[in-house]
């Protein structure tokens, strides 16, 4: 059995801090921490978090648009920690990634593919939760042939500001594809495959997670 040499391991977090200013999907709660107990007064400090399960870094659960299917809790371990693709497609605001954009790729079946779109350097800027770009759904069907295990982006939603309908998350979560968003550093990557970590919090019938995601190099 081959050992893990943990010495020329790197790692790299892809993970929003969350705070109370964290930008959100509109409609959605801005994050409150409210403080519960003090050293002072109970020998130990700990606070209340209030917060949308999709919030900053967070993966989708197919239930979330598809009642009847897996929530969150239900997603088995082992695709948690998992082999990724990085696909770099540069796009501006409302831009749609498409076919022609992954094709020839190498995208494998059982791939947790993730898109590098850049739009993460936008994540201070007032329209990054509207206009950011996303997949086509041609781009989506394709995926789902693929039969790839998640997608992953660098910005809000995977449906594209401009899509309403959410098409890619629909086609997607239909087929039990999981899906996360709000990843950041992406950047920071250089080769394109790495072991992609994602660890939701096991929350019994929820549509999704804020997840610490981690890229091992």
């Amino acid at each position: 059995m081959s050992m893990i040499s943990w010495d020329r391991m790197r790692i790299v977090d892809l993970t929003m801090q969350v705070s109370p200013q964290i930008k959100v999907f509109p409609g959605s709660p801005q994050p409150s921490f409210i403080p519960w107990s003090n050293y002072q007064a109970h020998g130990y400090d700990s606070e209340v978090v209030f917060m949308s399960t999709h919030t900053g870094t967070h993966m989708d659960a197919p239930s979330h648009f598809i009642p009847g299917l897996p929530s969150i809790d239900m997603i088995n371990a082992d695709r948690l920690v998992h082999p990724a693709l990085l696909v770099n497609v540069p796009k501006k605001k409302n831009q749609l990634v498409e076919v022609k954009d992954i094709q020839g790729k190498g995208i494998r079946e059982n791939d947790n593919v993730v898109l590098s779109t850049g739009w993460e350097k936008h994540q201070r800027a007032d329209n990054y939760m509207t206009e950011n770009p996303g997949l086509s759904a041609g781009a989506a069907r394709y995926l789902a042939a693929k039969k790839i295990g998640a997608v992953a982006i660098d910005g809000p939603s995977i449906d594209a500001g401009i899509d309403a309908s959410f098409s890619a998350h629909r086609i997607l979560l239909r087929k039990n594809i999981l899906v996360v968003e709000n990843l950041c550093n992406l950047l920071k990557i250089r080769k394109n495959r790495f072991t992609l970590v994602i660890a939701p919090l096991r929350l019994q019938g929820a549509t999704g997670s804020p997840v610490r995601a981690l890229a091992i190099l």
